[in-house]
């Protein structure tokens, strides 16, 4: 049975830079999960005024750092890819879910808290 390397870590973006003294988790810190099953990650931070959180993915495969989904306190915005689904409130948290997993989605995913100005 293929076993998809699910990797999830977490950074802090903001356009200006990373801000420091502020703190973003993420869980789990790994996962491996079977082919076909479906894992979610979550992402929380406390840093007031940020309203938005962004996932994204970096593969073996593909270097670039990939837009996956972003959810905001007043929208969610989807990227266009179906096996990927956020819920949250991107003011404190966020979920990934990925349905389906393949061979595919074994790579590095990333959450940003982030402020537009």
């Amino acid at each position: 049975m293929i076993r998809p390397l699910i990797t999830f870590t977490a950074i802090l973006y903001r356009l200006t830079g990373l801000s420091s003294g502020k703190t973003v988790h993420q869980s789990p810190p790994a996962v491996v999960s079977p082919a076909g099953e479906s894992v979610q990650l979550s992402c929380s931070h406390n840093i007031q005024n940020y309203d938005t959180i962004l996932w994204y993915q970096q593969s073996k495969q593909d270097t670039a750092m990939k837009l996956l989904e972003r959810v905001n306190y007043k929208i969610l915005q989807l990227e266009g890819i179906k096996r990927f689904n956020v819920s949250g409130d991107g003011e404190k948290e966020a979920f990934l879910h990925i349905s389906q997993l393949t061979i595919t989605d074994s790579a590095v995913y990333l959450c940003a808290a982030w402020i537009p100005q």
